[in-house]
């Protein structure tokens, strides 16, 4: 295991009681903490890169502690164990948004057949979680994101919490696997469909025996549909699933399309909660989803509580949806407002404030962060947890009052020395509120 750190006092503690078990430190200028080479589970086949995960923390004072993780897999139609490869990307978009980022590895189909590579990523996920103190994570806000066979590995993971035979009895065992949220990009979801579903002008031949997804499941596929089904996303789909974005470009040489349209319906049918983005004309790939050439161009179904609709030309696929979207799932909140009145007197004052969450979804869990502007020190808090570090200011909700539905709002009060001032921003989770 090796640590790379830039700066950060938060981050510091953290590595701190790393090097006291004998991690080395370098330098590294993209991220506050980039954590390489954990070990989630001993390496099988021995040497090899496929129980080994990377975690990017971002720099202290941006976002909320405890971090929420996003974790990241990048495709390989299974063929590589090199699956956090591609996260470094990921982590210098979602660091500065106050995430976490996990690039995780599991085996290769030439390592390991299906259901390993479940198996595997669940491993990954109860380590994480069994280790949030140590890195400063949020064990209730575990998101999912990859593209490609890691798309579908972030749908099988979000699909199948409870299903004993695909937790598996790798690394840390008796911690939840279960994740809040996922986003996943071109995943295939039924391999026998594949080749009916391919374009006009062609594409892979998914029933060869050589395929990557026979590879994957140790038969060729039209042979051993049981052990198919057993690896499609879809079987899983119930309606007590975490909330899943996916993207699909209708140009997909390599997995069609239509997988992401079996997916939806299937989730439909089962009064599930999805977003599904399809974008014309964007090929296999993340820069092509994300084109700006696409934007305005691509439709958006949604399904939620058994009822659908569809809208074109909106949300446009780029980071800051997706991020809305991980936020939205983590019920951290994307959108606030804020109400603040103080009352002074001599030489102190009380304030109180009320969020008011204006975004869609619900905030379970807040955080409100603003600074003062000079010497004002809070002494006491009602309805909330408030504390103080220099001139930031930190409430923490008190449990009663945590939840926080959409339209809905939570107050709470504070008395502090000082002359009476208005702060210039609050954050909620991390957000700013207007």
């Amino acid at each position: 295991m090796q640590v790379r750190i830039r700066t950060s006092a938060m981050v510091g503690m953290v590595l701190t009681m790393l090097a006291a078990i004998g991690v080395s430190l370098t330098p590294q200028a993209a991220h506050a903490a980039v954590i390489s080479n954990i070990a989630y589970a001993p390496a099988n086949p021995a040497g090899t890169n496929g129980h080994l995960l990377d975690l990017y923390l971002p720099d202290a004072g941006v976002g909320i502690t405890p971090r929420p993780l996003l974790i990241w897999h990048s495709g390989s139609a299974w063929s590589s164990d090199n699956g956090r490869s591609g996260a470094a990307a990921i982590a210098a978009e979602f660091n500065p948004r106050g995430f976490a980022v996990a690039g995780v590895s599991v085996r290769s189909s030439s390592q390991a057949i299906f259901p390993a590579q479940v198996h595997d990523i669940k491993a990954a996920i109860r380590y994480l979680r069994a280790n949030a103190a140590t890195y400063q994570l949020d064990p209730n806000r575990f998101a999912m994101m990859g593209d490609s066979s890691g798309g579908w590995l972030t749908e099988m993971a979000l699909f199948s919490g409870g299903v004993s035979s695909l937790e598996g009895t790798i690394g840390t065992t008796g911690v939840s696997s279960s994740l809040q949220t996922g986003l996943a990009l071109y995943a295939p979801t039924d391999f026998i469909q594949m080749n009916a579903q391919n374009l006009p002008t062609g594409g892979l031949d998914h029933n060869s025996p050589a395929s990557p997804e026979s590879l994957l499941v140790g038969c060729p596929i039209q042979t051993c549909p049981t052990q198919v089904a057993a690896a499609s996303p879809l079987t899983y789909v119930d309606a007590n699933d975490p909330p899943l974005m996916f993207l699909h470009g209708q140009a997909d040489f390599l997995v069609p399309h239509g997988q992401s349209v079996l997916l939806y319906n299937k989730i439909m049918a089962m009064c599930g909660n999805a977003t599904f983005i399809s974008v014309p004309g964007a090929d296999h790939g993340r820069a092509y989803i994300m084109d700006p050439a696409h934007f305005g161009g691509q439709t958006t179904y949604t399904t939620q509580n058994c009822y659908g609709t569809t809208t074109s030309g909106s949300p446009n696929p780029t980071w800051d949806t997706f991020e809305k979207w991980i936020r939205g799932g983590l019920k951290m909140g994307t959108s606030c407002s804020v109400a603040y009145s103080p009352t002074p007197w001599s030489g102190a004052f009380q304030g109180s404030v009320t969020i008011t969450n204006t975004g869609t979804t619900p905030v379970d869990r807040w955080m409100v962060n603003w600074n003062w502007p000079g010497s004002q020190s809070v002494t006491a808090g009602w309805n909330a947890t408030v504390t103080q570090s220099g001139t930031k200011v930190t409430a923490v909700d008190a449990g009663y009052n945590s939840y926080i539905g959409p339209g809905s709002a939570a107050s709470f009060s504070f008395q502090a020395n000082g002359t009476s001032v208005t702060p210039s921003q609050f954050k909620l989770n991390g957000i700013v509120c207007s």
